[in-house]
């Protein structure tokens, strides 16, 4: 065993101990004091959002992203219209509107699936009243109009981005290989980040679903959830593990670096 293992081994065994610890109390008390009311009252937190709160919130995502995407859109849109070609400072200006634009559109795309998935959860309950129907088809209107935003913010600000960097001309959103077209026009020093951005969101990823599977594990002890929340960030985190080490891999046969 050599040094650095001996120095981190005993940190390592600490946290571990003090986990089971922590998951046996956690257990035990589980075990010994009813959780049936809190179960049932998140039940009911969850029907009322999937009713009521989830198609509120789709209309309301439909509203709030052209209101801030539009404007910071449009900004970037006119200095980029009066940019000389040369001035870094403005260029580096326009560069993070736009990808603050592509950011928040990403995200709203996320939140946008799982709205309409909680909507979905209702089943075909959906149907049994005129009110709970007319909810469902304005839900699904809002969840479409915000697919449709998003996607003309992202295809307007990649747009844009071509016109700040013209050797990525000739690469469209719609392409559905997009982003390997992108990468390839993609010089040195870009790579060099997307390489050490890819490495955080990986590490990032993979912390995430430690934590979650440990959540999920008490949920179904506690809850009654059952083990396929679960299964799906295993799976997840599977996928991106070895996404990762398979292409780490490739890209080490072909005497490239990973960052």
């Amino acid at each position: 065993m050599n040094k650095e293992n001996r120095k981190a081994l005993p940190a390592f065994l600490l946290v571990l101990v003090i986990s089971c610890i922590c998951g046996g109390i956690f257990g035990y008390c589980s075990a010994s004091f009813q959780f049936s009311g809190l179960n049932n009252l998140l039940k009911d937190a969850s029907g009322y959002f999937s009713s009521y709160i989830a198609t509120i919130l789709l209309i309301a995502l439909a509203i709030v992203i052209p209101l801030i995407c539009g404007p910071m859109y449009s900004k970037a849109k006119k200095l980029l219209n009066t940019w000389d070609g040369e001035d870094e400072e403005v260029s580096d200006m326009i560069d993070g509107k736009l990808s603050i634009v592509i950011w928040l559109s990403g995200c709203a795309i996320v939140l946008n699936f799982f709205l309409i998935s909680a909507v979905y959860a209702n089943g075909l309950t959906l149907f049994d009243q005129s009110s709970t129907t007319i909810s469902f088809i304005v839900a699904l209107v809002a969840f479409v109009l915000v697919l449709v935003e998003t996607t003309l913010l992202q295809q307007k600000s990649i747009d844009a981005t071509k016109k700040l960097y013209p050797e990525k001309d000739g690469v469209s959103v719609y392409d559905l290989r997009f982003q390997k077209k992108w990468l390839d026009n993609c010089d040195e020093a870009e790579r060099i980040i997307i390489g050490k951005s890819a490495l955080k969101s990986y590490s990032v990823t993979n912390t995430l679903c430690c934590v979650l599977i440990v959540i999920l594990t008490l949920g179904g002890f506690i809850f009654d959830i059952g083990f396929l929340p679960s299964f799906i960030v295993c799976l997840i985190w599977i996928v991106n593990l070895s996404a990762y080490c398979l292409e780490a891999m490739k890209q080490s046969k072909q005497g490239n670096k990973i960052f």
